[in-house]
């Protein structure tokens, strides 16, 4: 029997969102385990491993493998906050308004075609609405009232904003980000996690595997947000 070292201690009371931001190879392994370490980034692994229903154990084995497998894939987290504001920008944002309208059509036309034979077909897209009509003015708000403000403040120049401190506008963007995964969690719901049907004709397939790119993105979208800039624009205003 083995026994737990401090280390695996000291991991395990770690915020996800914390590890990802170091090494984001761990946001692999946390997917492949249902962890959710973009809005639920501030739970510690083991309390996030409990939530996901998964053993802590396996959850490090996966873990201590990356030790042996050379560099990690990213550095973003060691980019200044403008640089890392316009990858967000150039790389989230734009393939939110990009998918966007694409998930409203395959939607609308699946209401059209079997709307009336299926019950999940219209409250899907409902949902799908839902998340566009979320997102959208979000991402407005960010780009003209938050980032500017985070990017002032990058710049070493006092920040002066009808907002007061900047951690206001980041608590209201991450409470947004929360309302986006609650609509996921329906979606998950309603789509039986994205797997169409036997019975599906092309659209239906099509929307189910934009639907599951569209998460993946948005995941890695909020945890940039909550777990990389948010934090790096709050010790910036201390």
């Amino acid at each position: 029997m083995s026994l737990t070292t401090q280390s695996d201690v000291s991991l395990s009371e770690q915020g996800v969102g914390q590890l990802v931001a170091k090494d984001f190879r761990y946001a692999h392994i946390f997917s492949q385990f249902g962890i959710d370490f973009c809005c639920g980034g501030g739970r510690s692994l083991a309390s996030a491993c409990n939530k996901a229903n998964v053993e802590l154990s396996d959850v490090m084995s996966e873990l201590k493998k990356l030790e042996q497998t050379g560099q990690k894939e990213d550095a973003l987290n060691l980019l200044p906050v403008a640089e890392l504001i316009d990858y967000i920008e150039a790389k989230h944002h734009s393939y939110v308004r990009e998918k966007s309208p694409l998930l409203v059509e395959y939607s609308q036309k699946m209401v059209r075609a079997h709307g009336e034979h299926y019950a999940e077909i219209k409250p899907l897209a409902g949902w799908i609405r839902a998340l566009v009509d979320d997102l959208t003015p979000h991402l407005m708000k960010e780009e003209q009232i938050l980032f500017p403000a985070i990017r002032a403040m990058g710049s070493g120049e006092t920040v002066n904003a009808c907002f007061g401190h900047i951690g206001n506008p980041i608590n209201a963007m991450q409470h947004e980000h929360d309302d986006a995964a609650r609509i996921l969690e329906k979606l998950h719901e309603l789509t039986n996690d994205f797997q169409p049907p036997e019975h599906a004709c092309t659209t239906w397939r099509v929307c189910y595997a934009t639907l599951a790119e569209f998460e993946a993105d948005l995941k890695q979208h909020i945890h940039l947000e909550n777990n990389i800039l948010f934090p790096k624009a709050l010790a910036l205003a201390n």
